[in-house]
């Protein structure tokens, strides 16, 4: 898979996905609380994305993916809003920068999208397209380190993020 990155900024993935909890060191209550809160958000971000591809393939009206597009950006702002409701142990940071930031890329790309449907942007859509492709990528990166680094199932069917449009 490649590596996600989000536009304009690059993420301490090594640091990140290289570290490994110290010897000894084992999650307190409060991380493991945050990791299964986070798994629970992503595993909604994952079901949201699943019902996207099935509008793709139902539907070929562009005002209807317009309004399908804004439904997904409406429900990945709710994530946030979730997720910002969640406290952030000290330790996990990082974990929940790298989060957000793929969560409000997402949603940044389903709103570009959304306008590209309504208005007849091909270049919107395809530019949003994109950008969501590498947002979930990112978020799935980002779940398989949580479940592997914190020795947690993930919440839900284990997939690899699919192609954000549809392809």
């Amino acid at each position: 898979m490649q590596q996600p990155t989000l536009p304009g900024r690059r993420w301490p993935w090594i640091r990140l996905f290289g570290r490994n909890q110290a010897e000894g060191d084992a999650p307190d209550d409060a991380q493991r609380g945050y990791v299964e809160a986070a798994l629970v958000l992503l595993a909604r971000c994952e079901a949201l994305h699943r019902d996207w591809l099935e509008q793709v393939d139902e539907q070929r009206r562009n005002e209807r993916l317009a309004n399908a597009a804004a439904v997904y950006h409406w429900h990945l702002r709710g994530l946030l809003d979730r997720l910002a409701a969640v406290e952030v142990p000290r330790a996990l940071d990082a974990w929940h920068e790298a989060l957000t930031g793929s969560l409000e890329s997402a949603a940044s790309a389903t709103r570009l999208m959304s306008h590209g449907y309504r208005f007849n942007n091909v270049r919107r859509i395809c530019d949003g397209g994109a950008r969501l492709e590498d947002a979930l990528g990112q978020a799935v990166a980002v779940r398989d380190a949580l479940v592997r680094v914190y020795d947690l199932s993930p919440v839900g069917a284990h997939q690899p993020a699919e192609r954000a449009t549809g392809a």
